[in-house]
């Protein structure tokens, strides 16, 4: 890789060390003993005591991907054929991040266009720029009281030579979330131009609020989608090495396997045995009423945050993922102040709070955007993390 570009979003969390940290983007995680407390009573532990170390199956176990392919796999509409997928639509990785470098260096290359939603996690426009793709980006836009994304704005960036469409679905960091509607008319724009429908869906299903949680792309009939996923994010295991790749195209399939060759024999077993244990239909419901009552409460904890200080911050609270994205103003008399540097702003709340948070607009977006200038992105996974580190961020607010 040599003469990527930075990747600012990891070097700021490296080079900037926090006493208390709302950089990431995980639920608060679990120990072992706390995730095997969530299993029915006289459940067996995750981890095999019996287990042999060996590689194990190359793809990743069958019973991982079995699961992992029954997750994405839900009937296209309420009275519509029930969608199946199986274990040979699965391969396993190290993580997401894994996930996506295998899915779109085998995607993407020279001479190809691709549309990324923006602002997202910064490996998904980045990779395929770097494998010499042009990269068109889909902006989310600010509204009153959601983010929003024009289907007009996406149809007006389809080239001849368009090759994929990327999407975050909840969204890093805005905590935006594409419905079921704007899903479907994706699958038709890209079905009429021959698109492949990408969708990094790590946050999946960590959706707040009483709005309807949309589909797993995958499970919509398009048969040109790919879906990427970890138990890192939404499960807070993110110690728990293991994402996955989903598609129905085994020829892409085939390529993203070769790829993976180069890079991973197998995914630690253990890790594996874990990550099963933990999505397994006995204790995943209870690992996501959980995190979202963690996410919940921390969501109640910015909003009055907010409220005391409508003259310094603004935000639209998240509709799913593991953040909030928050403006921060400069102070004005009478309010309406311009946006604070949020490279400057995250850094002076480090140095004298030693509250780590992460600033948005330097981290997430591409070149000089005026649009993102004084966001921070600050991690809802852990209730009392986040009341101590908003405590010290009204503390420099108040100082001016």
């Amino acid at each position: 890789m040599k003469n990527i570009q930075e990747f600012r979003l990891d070097t700021w969390v490296e080079k900037y060390q926090a006493t208390v940290r709302l950089q990431g983007s995980a639920v608060n995680p679990l120990s072992l003993a706390e995730l095997h407390k969530l299993a029915p009573e006289g459940t067996p532990g995750p981890v095999d005591q019996d287990l042999v170390l060996s590689y194990g199956d190359v793809q990743g176990t069958l019973k991982l991907r079995e699961r992992i392919a029954e997750l994405h796999s839900a009937a296209s509409s309420p009275s519509g054929p029930e969608f199946k997928l199986t274990a040979a639509n699965v391969i396993i990785t190290p993580g997401s991040i894994m996930a996506n470098y295998l899915a779109l260096t085998s995607l993407v290359g020279p001479g190809d266009h691709v549309i990324c939603q923006y602002p997202t996690f910064p490996q998904l426009w980045v990779v395929p720029r770097f494998q010499g793709a042009e990269v068109s980006l889909w902006r989310l836009r600010r509204g009153e009281t959601s983010w929003e994304a024009s289907l007009d704005e996406l149809r007006g960036l389809v080239k001849e030579n368009t090759k994929v469409i990327i999407i975050n679905n909840p969204n890093n960091p805005t905590g935006a979330v594409l419905p079921a509607s704007t899903l479907h008319s994706l699958i038709a724009l890209a079905a009429a131009h021959n698109i492949t429908l990408y969708s990094d869906e790590v946050f999946r299903p960590l959706f707040h609020g009483a709005t309807p949680s949309p589909p797993p792309l995958i499970s919509l009939g398009y048969a040109n989608t790919l879906s990427t996923g970890s138990v890192s994010k939404a499960l807070g295991l993110p110690g728990v090495r293991v994402g996955w790749v989903v598609a129905r195209d085994r020829a892409l399939l085939a390529r993203i396997a070769n790829a993976r060759h180069y890079t991973t024999i197998a995914v630690s077993q253990l890790d594996e045995g874990v990550a099963a244990f933990a999505l397994s239909p006995a204790v995943l419901p209870r690992i996501v009423a959980r995190n979202l009552d963690v996410c919940a409460r921390a969501i109640a904890l910015l909003r009055a945050f907010v409220a005391r200080n409508p003259d310094r911050v603004q935000w639209i609270a998240p509709a799913g993922a593991g953040t909030a994205f928050v403006r921060v103003l400069e102070a004005a008399v009478g309010g309406g102040g311009a946006p604070v540097d949020d490279g400057a702003f995250a850094a002076r709340v480090l140095a004298e709070t030693g509250v780590g948070i992460v600033p948005g607009g330097y981290c997430f977006e591409d070149g000089e955007d005026e649009e993102l200038k004084g966001y921070v992105r600050i991690a809802i996974g852990d209730e009392e993390r986040l009341r101590e580190g908003l405590e010290g961020l009204e503390r420099v607010l108040r100082s001016g």
